[in-house]
């Protein structure tokens, strides 16, 4: 029973995940100018992000604790990728610099997995400023998709993005190269020249989306 319900599952989020991209493809055929095709991808990137953000961020209320310490959270897009020649690309190698996350404003993925902590960093940001430690607050910030991968130091940068404050500090990672070679149906990710599977999975269909959209918007900037 679990199994077909997982199955399930994945047909709802690929239908969910095509539609997405139908309404994206019919901006791109029907409005005429650029500046109306990029308002309208940027509404949808906005507002997908924020539901990202908080459904990742609210689970923890919704269910039991459910994962241990132990468990990794796989990063939002794959580690590395291949160009056209089969030359594998890892993803960390375009540093752009430091980039200073603004937790009020900025899509911030964080998975708080202790209730405890989660109380307690809440009563503690609550009543005080975030503060941002540099031995504590670790994450990897992508650009162009905008999106905040947060790996350690995740109840009390949750209470943050919560009460909308703080910032923290991440390496800032240009995954233009992606858009290239890589591409997603809402469940796997894929090498878009022989179409294989890549071994990263995707974490969440709404991540493909986002991908998808930033790649369309990229597109258009660059007159592709």
């Amino acid at each position: 029973m679990i199994k077909r319900k997982d199955f399930l599952d994945k047909i709802e989020r690929a239908y969910e995940f095509k539609y997405a991209l139908e309404f994206a493809h019919q901006v791109l055929e029907d409005e005429k100018t650029k500046e109306d095709k990029i308002l309208i991808l940027d509404f949808m990137l906005d507002v997908i992000k924020e539901d990202l953000k908080y459904d990742f961020l609210t689970d923890i209320f919704y269910r039991e604790e459910y994962f241990d310490r132990g468990v990794r959270i796989s990063l939002p897009f794959p580690c590395s990728y291949y160009d056209e020649s089969g030359r594998r690309i890892s993803i960390f190698e375009r540093k752009i610099g430091i980039k200073k996350v603004d937790l009020a404003e900025e899509c911030v993925l964080v998975f708080p997995w202790n209730r405890e902590r989660m109380r307690e960093s809440i009563k503690n940001i609550g009543s005080n400023e975030f503060i941002y430690d540099e031995y504590n607050h670790f994450a990897h910030y992508f650009s162009p998709v905008s999106i905040c991968f947060v790996y350690n130091g995740m109840h009390s940068t949750s209470a943050g993005v919560g009460f909308k404050k703080g910032f923290i500090e991440a390496p800032e990672y240009d995954i233009t190269g992606l858009f290239k070679h890589v591409h997603t149906d809402g469940l796997y990710w894929y090498n878009s020249h022989d179409n294989s599977k890549l071994e990263d999975g995707l974490l969440d269909f709404r991540i493909g989306i986002i991908f998808e959209l930033s790649k369309l918007k990229y597109q258009i900037k660059k007159g592709l």
